[in-house]
């Protein structure tokens, strides 16, 4: 901006004719572009309205018709276009191996209706001011009007292809998962040649009415497809998931034992269902289960119990001991495998035990002696109270089984029932069923020999009233009851083990047993017989006695069988001698009548009873008399 003084001295702006020049230079600019920009648009319009215009009676470019190219054809063009393709119409099926097979247009059940009206209609449904948009989005025309099939002709004439009927085809299959070397790995899917009946229907249609020449059944996927392939995201993720599975470790901490589980066994009990999830072989992991409960389960088996008698004797097995809940136990397997984090623990029970190390009853247990008829209990290692008892009566079907159980549950006050009892007791602790510990206040005295003589329980352990307060205060549901029997341990009266006595130095006095010792034996056994039951429990070796009679009588068996094979010798020589005798019989069979008759004489009544022939004897002699 120049500077101007007026004569005042004032100092004044005056326009710069430089730069009212370069404003003029950008509006001359802006008038040209705006001249040229208009220009292009008009030219824009023109055309787009004249190709408008164009496909009003046009088919737009890189459109078809039934399949048929009609880029900017007329109808009448379109028409010859769609008469050519149509001329000796046939359909070419290309199977995977390359072999052909043709479907005429009478077999697909193919009519062509081909007219100017027609293809007229199909024009008047065309805005032809949407050829800019169809430049990118071809039309495609399909219209039965033109070109159809009969369906059933179609499907009857297809289900005839060989590709259709052969029944040597290759089964499509999924990809897969499985274990290998320590990892779950892909199994690529296969492509079979089992072909998708009601899809090819349609593909072969479809080629029909758009007069395709050739149908490949592998590229229009007319075999069944698998659902998944080894690029599918689900066999991807399930993968991804198993090997997570995989890298868990489950440890057992088993009492001071332990026990991992291999990871191949884990392998083996993973897979994937039919939708690609994570799939459990419960029955394998079962198997693995039952192993582990063959190693570990002391359910049932029988114990080993230092006696408060300083003998070391073997309890039946009964219901107490450790037992794996094999179902709990897979239920667990598969929530550890799941939650993906290294698991150590004991496994889960149907049944639990006071140790895994040593015994499993450990060191607090009910001890019960039936032969002796007596209570001990331990805690802790040590006798804190025993006590008497009265178990079931065995001479009238109630015995009181032995074994190794555990107490089912504790109850004050409770009121036993049976089919002609009801009585009520302050402690019962029940073991084995309907079998328990409980006092028993009508019982007038304890041990001995109580049980088999008129006193004994229905199967339980009767015990005096404070005896049965102190161990319910000790016991509770799992508490472990030891019962056995133990031969020397019985109680008896003076008198009966005196004659206990007796018989056990009769029976010893048998001795070895020959055929004369038939007068020991009966002497013994009549001792035996003669005894109270309690006095018969007093006879350890009672069994001596069983098998000297039984040596004596198989004795005297072996005498009796040499007997009578003796006296069949003997009978044997007398039937020679009568069948010398001969017939007829004459004088001159004196001699051999007479031998004969005075052999059989001369024979036990035992070989005479074995002589067949004695009636020709008699015969014999009778004939010999009437001469």
């Amino acid at each position: 901006m120049l500077k101007l003084f007026s004569k005042k001295g004032e100092e004044t702006d005056a326009p710069s004719t430089v730069e009212t020049s370069t404003e003029e230079k950008k509006n001359v600019d802006k008038k040209k572009i705006a001249i040229i920009g208009g220009s292009v648009l008009g030219a824009l319009l023109i055309v787009f309205v004249g190709f408008g215009i164009f496909f009003q009676s046009h088919f737009f470019f890189r459109s078809t018709v039934n399949g048929v190219k009609a880029s900017a054809a007329s109808e009448t063009t379109m028409k010859t276009r769609l008469q050519d393709a149509a001329k000796g119409y046939d359909l070419t099926v290309v199977d995977s191996a390359g072999d052909k097979e043709t479907l005429s247009s009478d077999e697909l059940g193919l009519k062509i209706d081909i007219s100017d009206k027609k293809i007229k209609t199909l024009l008047k449904k065309q805005n032809g001011f949407l050829w800019v948009y169809r430049l990118f989005v071809p039309a495609e025309y399909m219209d039965d009007a033109l070109v159809s099939c009969d369906t059933d002709t179609l499907e009857k004439n297809v289900a005839k292809l060989s590709c259709v009927t052969n029944q040597n085809v290759k089964a499509t299959e999924n990809a897969k998962v499985s274990y290998k070397d320590g990892s779950f790995v892909i199994t690529k899917e296969v492509y079979g040649t089992e072909i998708e009946v009601e899809k090819l229907n349609k593909k072969v249609e479809q080629a029909a009415l758009s007069l395709q020449k050739t149908l490949d059944l592998t590229k229009d996927k007319c075999y069944k497809q698998p659902k998944y392939t080894e690029d599918s995201k689900e066999v991807k993720k399930l993968i991804k998931t198993l090997n997570g599975y995989l890298d868990t470790k489950i440890t057992y901490q088993i009492g001071s034992a332990t026990e991992s589980v291999p990871k191949d066994t884990i392998g083996t009990w993973l897979s994937g269902d039919d939708d690609m999830q994570p799939a459990f072989d419960t029955e394998k992991m079962k198997e693995f289960v039952s192993t582990m409960s063959k190693k570990y389960d002391t359910y049932g088996q029988p114990k080993q119990l230092a006696t408060q008698y300083g003998v070391t004797v073997t309890v039946p097995g009964g219901n107490y001991g450790w037992r794996i809940d094999k179902d709990g136990e897979v239920a667990q397997l598969t929530e550890d495998l799941k939650g993906g984090k290294d698991v150590s623990r004991d496994f889960v029970y149907q049944y639990t035990a006071a140790s895994h190390d040593g015994n499993d009853y450990g060191n607090s247990y009910v001890e019960i002696n039936r032969t002796a008829q007596h209570v001990y209990l331990v805690v802790n290692g040590s006798v804190v109270m025993d006590t008497p008892c009265v178990t079931g009566n065995p001479n009238n079907g109630h015995v009181t089984p032995c074994g190794a159980f555990r107490i089912t549950y504790c109850e004050r006050n409770a009121i036993l029932k049976g089919a002609n009892y009801r009585t009520p007791v302050s402690y019962w602790m029940p073991f084995n069923g309907d079998i328990g510990l409980h006092d028993a206040t009508w019982q007038k005295s304890f041990g001995g020999q109580r049980y088999r003589e008129g006193y004994g329980s229905h199967g339980c352990v009767n015990l005096p009233l404070s005896a049965a307060g102190t161990i319910f205060s000790y016991v509770q549901a799992g508490f472990p009851v030891l019962m056995y029997d133990l031969a020397g341990t019985e109680t008896v009266d003076s008198l009966t083990q005196q004659q206990a006595d007796a018989c056990k130095s009769a029976i010893n006095a048998i001795g070895s047993v020959t055929a004369d010792s038939g007068a020991a034996i009966s002497a013994a056994r009549s001792s035996y017989d003669a005894l109270k039951d309690s006095g018969k429990a007093c006879v350890d070796n009672y069994q001596v006695l069983v098998d000297a009679e039984n040596a004596y009588a198989n004795i005297w068996a072996g005498i009796a069988q040499q007997a009578d094979a003796d006296a069949q010798n003997q009978a044997n020589t007398v039937i020679a001698l009568i069948d010398q005798i001969g017939t007829p019989v004459t004088v001159n069979s004196k001699a051999a009548i007479d031998a004969a008759q005075n052999a059989y004489n001369g024979l036990s009544d035992a070989a005479k009873a074995k002589v067949s022939n004695k009636a020709v004897l008699d015969a014999a002699v009778a004939a010999y008399n009437a001469l």
